[in-house]
Formats: structure tokens, sequence, C-alpha cells
């Protein structure tokens, strides 16, 4: 069974509004230190509501780490990353620092989109309450995209295919939690060739239909990210982020 095309649309819609606000709001740093929050952090060894993170240089982030960052760029105490290690730490830009190793990183639309969920999801210690739940959703990203691939360097077989879905499931298995859906940014590389545009759409079914068979997950969410139009921005911010996380 397929999710519901209004909650695709919604979790499109928060992704394309979230990287709009990184560019839009500045304020000083909340001092949060990604160095020094891990070991301080109560949530850092939590089950974690998962997001894999592929495609290529939209996604991996291009561009300086301006400081002080953008407020949906910050750390939070409750959004971690796998390191190229597999292990978690404190997640904060560039994100795919230690994965995409032959460019300089910077801002992708990732960390928007944690904060925008947790938003969606107020802790209990804030005071709106858990969504009727005592715990607080702790967000878990796994960073895998590589600037410059085009499509056909992410089917099944491919060594970022493969890295990906080996990324993914450690992440799963090692107690990380259960993963939410694929965030996938990619599509500029094969507008060079039109047999590449022409066959993109369905090397993306594929994609789709490989991720969901390797990772055992039939009804897995992949929200593929769009290059954001006037419209598309304006109809996001009116879109309600909070009726995303029924479909979790």
């Amino acid at each position: 069974m397929k999710p519901p095309r209004q909650t695709l649309r919604l979790l499109l819609a928060a992704v394309a509004s979230a990287a709009i606000l990184s560019f839009l709001l500045l304020a000083p740093p909340d001092g949060l230190s990604p160095l020094s929050f891990l070991s301080s952090s109560p949530y850092a060894h939590r089950p974690k509501l998962l997001f894999l993170l592929a495609g290529q240089s939209n996604m991996a982030g291009r561009g300086a780490v301006v400081h002080p960052l953008p407020p949906p760029y910050r750390s939070h105490r409750r959004v971690f990353r796998l390191a190229a290690s597999r292990g978690w730490v404190p997640a904060a830009p560039p994100l795919h620092a230690d994965i995409d190793t032959h460019k300089t990183c910077g801002l992708g639309p990732a960390m928007p989109f944690a904060h925008r969920v947790l938003a969606a999801v107020p802790s209990p210690d804030s005071g709106g309450g858990g969504g009727g739940n005592d715990t607080p959703v702790v967000l878990g990203l796994i960073p895998c995209a590589v600037g410059g691939t085009r499509i056909s360097m992410w089917a099944k077989g491919q060594p970022l295919y493969e890295f990906a879905v080996a990324r993914t499931l450690a992440a799963v298995a090692d107690g990380g939690g259960n993963l939410g859906a694929v965030l996938w940014f990619q599509g500029e590389s094969d507008t060079i060739e039109i047999d590449d545009a022409q066959s993109y759409g369905a090397k993306m079914e594929r994609l789709v239909a490989d991720l969901r068979a390797d990772l055992e997950l039939p009804n897995l969410l992949v929200i593929q990210v769009v290059i954001s139009t006037h419209s598309v921005v304006i109809s996001a911010w009116m879109m309600d982020i909070g009726e995303m996380m029924n479909f979790f």
C-alpha cells in the first residue's frame, strides 16, 4: 500500500520550506557546541527516527559554513548524524564532510528538515507534550550523498548504492532506531544528455523498489526533492508541518 499522496506532498513541502528558511533567519549562537554536547546529551544513545540522505551536491551541501549559523542549521541535542566511522556524533554542518571528501561541503537541506520535524513534535519537557508519547523524538541523519553523481551511479550493485544500504542497515542493527524516510536530492547531472533525462523516471522507480527490498521496508517513504520555483516555495509556506508526522 502506497503512502497517501497528501502526506507525500506535505513531507516534500517540509523540506522545501525548511531549506528556504535557513537563508532567511539569522540569530546569535545558541551556545550549543557540537564538540561538547554529545557526552552531556541524554539522547545520544537512544533509538532514533532515521533519515537516509542520498543524492549529489545539493544534498551534500556546498558553500561556506557561515558563522553565526542560521537557526535551522544549528546543532540540537536531539539530532545526530552517522559519521563515516559509523558512530553517532552531533549533527552540525557540514554533515557530509567525511563522506563527500573530494569537495568542500557546506550547507544542505537536511538540518533544516530535522529542525522542522522536531518542531512538529515538541519534547515533553518543553511543555508542548510529545504527541501523546512521553519519549521525545530523537533524529539520526545518515549522510551518503556524493557530488556530481548520476542516478546510474546509484543503481543496485554500484558502490554508492551498496554504501548507502550498508550504512543504513548498520544504523538500524546497532539499535539506532527505525528508518523514517529517504531524502533524495539528485538529478542535475542527468540533464546534460537527453538519453539520461528521458530514462531518469524509470531509473528512479527502480532505485525506490531496490531500496525498499534491500532495507526490507516495502512502504519506505522516499522524498524526492526538486529545485524550488517561486510557486513551490510559496505553497510550501502554507502547509501545516504538524500534519507531516501523522505518517509516522
